[in-house]
């Protein structure tokens, strides 16, 4: 119980969860505008029978501006780790990727992926974690 009260270990897994966040949003978005066709060929028919599917191309531009500029917030609060940035990023970059999760946990579950939307459970676990963290 010591262990998880040191304010060094706590700070440490906020880092991991931020630099976490950063590879997976950066590279996300990133594939995204590199790949843009692909992503949009594979996507569309994951949404072929929803109500998204007039809008495919619409929610991920928006997905991808949402990924980038999670990352971007991750970036910042691994910097904010060591050179104070503003007081409140912090829970601003979990608030935000939150935000980012559900929205990808929606649309795995419109799409009626299932599998899809237990890996995002996974990952909206850690930033809930990263939430508690903060909490303390």
């Amino acid at each position: 119980m010591d262990m998880i009260s040191n304010f060094s270990f706590l700070a440490f897994s906020l880092l991991c969860i931020y630099i976490f966040f950063l590879v997976l949003f950066l590279q996300s978005g990133l594939d995204k505008i590199f790949n843009w066709k692909a992503e949009l060929d594979w996507i569309k028919p994951h949404f072929k029978k929803t109500i998204f599917k007039s809008f495919v191309p619409t929610l991920l531009f928006t997905l991808t501006l949402l990924e980038l500029t999670t990352a971007i917030l991750c970036f910042f609060t691994i910097v904010h780790q060591f050179i104070t940035i503003h007081e409140y990023l912090p829970f601003f970059t979990l608030f935000f990727s939150s935000c980012t999760f559900l929205c990808l946990f929606l649309g795995q579950r419109i799409a009626k992926d299932y599998q899809g939307a237990v890996s995002i459970a996974i990952y909206f676990g850690i930033n809930l974690w990263g939430l508690f963290i903060l909490s303390i």
